[in-house]
C-alpha cells in the first residue's frame, strides 16, 4: 500500500521547513531526517507548479470576493498542543481581527474525546482535533473541512530496556518485539486516540489482532504514572510524553510510520448547521487557519515563540527545545497543498474508519457517515477568491 504521507510530504513541506528541520531534527529519527531532505527538490518544483498555476484562472477567480463574517461569535475547539497550534497562532498574530471574524479558543489538553464531547453538546462550532475525529464524523452531525496537522514522526510505543520485547532486538525496520514475547501483552494508552491505533497497527504488524491483546484506557499523564510505577508492558504516547520516557531510561520499541501505511493527518470539521448557515465564517477561519500554517512553515523561530508561549500559558512543562524538536516531527497542511495533487481532502479519516471497521471498533454504517461527511466546497471556495486577493 502507498503510503500517502510520502506524498503529502513532498507538497507540504516548503525548502526552508527542511532546512530548519535538519538545523532542529534532535527529536526526531534518522528516517524522519532523510523523508525530510528527500522532499527539497520536491519542495522547489510545487513552488514552481504553483507558480504557474496562478496565472491560468483569471475566469476562474473573476469576481470571487473574500465573504464578510457574520458578527456571530466562532468558538473553535481543539487541543494546547501542535494540534490546535495553527487556530491559536492565527489568533495571537490577529489573522481573525484582520477578516472581521469573531473567534473564542476553547482547550481541551490533549483529549480528543473532550473536543468530541463538546461538539456534541453544541458547546462548540468548529473543532480542530486528532484522530478521535473519526468517532464524532461516524454520527453524521458534522463536516469534515480541512486537512490539519501532518505527523511526519513521533506517535510512539515505549517499552523497558530489561523487558523480554525490548530484548527481542529490532527486525530490518527497526521495530523491536516478536510475535511469541507479545503474544499476552498490555499496551496502556488513551482509547479512541491515535495512541490505540498506533497499538493495534503494531500487533498486527506481529500478527496478533486487535482483540488478542489488552489495551488499558488511561490518558496519558495516567499512563505515563501507570507505566512508570511498573504497569503494563508497553505504553503508547505522542512527541510530549517520549521524551519523558526517553529522559527517564526508556525505550522505543516502534514509531507508528514503521507500522502503518497512512500517516497521521489531524482533523478540522464543524457543525452541520454551521456549514449551513455560517458558510463564510467558516470560510474565514479556514484562510486564517491556512495562513497561519504557512506562516509557521515559512518562520520556524515565530513558530517557536507563540507555540513555547501558548503551551507555557496552558500550564504545560515545556522546555523550548521540545518546541523545537516538535517542529521536525510535525508539519502542516497549507492553502497551496490542501486537497491537491494525489491527496484528497479527508483521506486519513476515511483510512482510519476502514481501520476501526477492520478491527470492529465501528459498524459500515460509520464508516458510511464518515466518507459523506467529507466536504472540500469551502477549500474550494477559498481557493478561488484568495487567488484573487
Amino acid at each position: 500500500m502507498v503510503r500517502f504521507g510520502r506524498k503529502v510530504l513532498a507538497a507540504t513541506l516548503s525548502a526552508s521547513m527542511v532546512l530548519a528541520m535538519t538545523a532542529c531534527g534532535s527529536g526526531s529519527s534518522g528516517k524522519t531526517t532523510e523523508k525530510a531532505a528527500e522532499t527539497t527538490t520536491a519542495a522547489e518544483t510545487a513552488k514552481e507548479t504553483t507558480a504557474g498555476d496562478t496565472e491560468e484562472p483569471a475566469e476562474e477567480t473573476a469576481g470571487a470576493v473574500m465573504p464578510k463574517a457574520s458578527g456571530e461569535k466562532l468558538v473553535i475547539g481543539t487541543l494546547a498542543n501542535w494540534v490546535g497550534l495553527p487556530a491559536w497562532y492565527a489568533y495571537a498574530e490577529g489573522y481573525y481581527d484582520e477578516v472581521g471574524l469573531d473567534v473564542e479558543i476553547v482547550n481541551f489538553g490533549s483529549q480528543g474525546t473532550l473536543v468530541n464531547e463538546a461538539m456534541a453538546a453544541d458547546e462548540c462550532d468548529i473543532a480542530v482535533s486528532g484522530m478521535a475525529s473519526v468517532y464524532a464524523l461516524s454520527t453524521g452531525m458534522y463536516k469534515y473541512i480541512g486537512d490539519g496537522c501532518l505527523t511526519i514522526s513521533g506517535e510512539t510505543l515505549y517499552g523497558r530496556p530489561d523487558d523480554a520485547i525490548y530484548k527481542a532486538g529490532a527486525d530490518a525496520n527497526g521495530v523491536y518485539g516478536s510475535s511469541d514475547v507479545l503474544k499476552d501483552a498490555v499496551i496502556l494508552g488513551p482509547m479512541n486516540t491515535t495512541a490505540q491505533m498506533n497499538a493495534i497497527a503494531y500487533m498486527q504488524y506481529f500478527g496478533i489482532d486487535a482483540n488478542s491483546f489488552t489495551f488499558t484506557n488511561l490518558d496519558y499523564s495516567s499512563a505515563l504514572a501507570a507505566f512508570e510505577s511498573g504497569q503494563g508492558d508497553l505504553i503508547a504516547v505522542n512527541p510530549t510524553y517520549a521524551a519523558i520516557l526517553a529522559g527517564d531510561g526508556y525505550v522505543q520499541v516502534s514509531d507508528f510510520t514503521q507500522v502503518s501505511p497512512q500517516d497521521i493527518i489531524d482533523a478540522v470539521y464543524c457543525q452541520n448547521e454551521v456549514a449551513e448557515d455560517r458558510p463564510e465564517d467558516v470560510e474565514l477561519f479556514l484562510y486564517c487557519y491556512y495562513k497561519a500554517c504557512q506562516d509557521m512553515l515559512n518562520n520556524q523561530d515565530n513558530r517557536v515563540a507563540v507555540a513555547y508561549k501558548w503551551y507555557v500559558d496552558e500550564g504545560l512543562d515545556y522546555k523550548e527545545q521540545d518546541v523545537i524538536d516538535e517542529c521536525s516531527l510535525k508539519s502542516y497542511f497549507t492553502l497551496d497543498t490542501v486537497d491537491s495533487g494525489d491527496y484528497l481532502l479527508g483521506s486519513f479519516m476515511n483510512y482510519a474508519a476502514e481501520f476501526l471497521l477492520a478491527n470492529e471498533k465501528v459498524t459500515e454504517d460509520d464508516v458510511a457517515n464518515v466518507k459523506a461527511s467529507i466536504d472540500n466546497s469551502f477549500v474550494t471556495s477559498i481557493k478561488s477568491w484568495a487567488a484573487a486577493e
